[in-house]
């Protein structure tokens, strides 16, 4: 929790949102070569970041994304697809499997919920 308050207070911003986006733009890029399918999570305006976990089935794809749903307001998203899907060369199916919501705006709460979903799905 210190190595994360350090690393918030170095960001030269006071801009809660920037300072997650920042964050999880770093976080993204140390990951990424640890990921399996990089360039098949998914993505959008208010998904910072997204990191392949295991599927809970068999030949089945996580992705676990933060996206701020509203000002105050993110959520934790479990998304899957079946590994068919992943590989594919057409456009892939990722479903929404859980979504856990975290009422808060400081940067430090919603990256510690995330990092302990992460950690949960990832089995540490």
């Amino acid at each position: 929790m210190n190595i994360l308050r350090e690393l918030l207070n170095e960001i030269k911003t006071d801009d809660n949102l920037e300072k997650i986006r920042i964050l999880c733009d770093q976080i993204f890029e140390e990951e990424k070569p640890n990921q399996k399918y990089p360039e098949k999570r998914p993505v959008g305006p208010n998904l910072f970041l997204v990191l392949e976990v295991p599927g809970s089935l068999q030949n089945e794809i996580g992705f676990l994304g933060l996206e701020r749903e509203s000002e105050g307001v993110y959520l934790v998203i479990l998304f899957t697809s079946s590994q068919i899907n992943i590989d594919s060369e057409f456009p892939h199916i990722i479903k929404r499997k859980k979504v856990w919501e975290i009422n808060d705006d400081r940067p430090e709460k919603i990256l510690t919920t995330y990092a302990k979903h992460y950690k949960i799905l990832i089995g540490e």
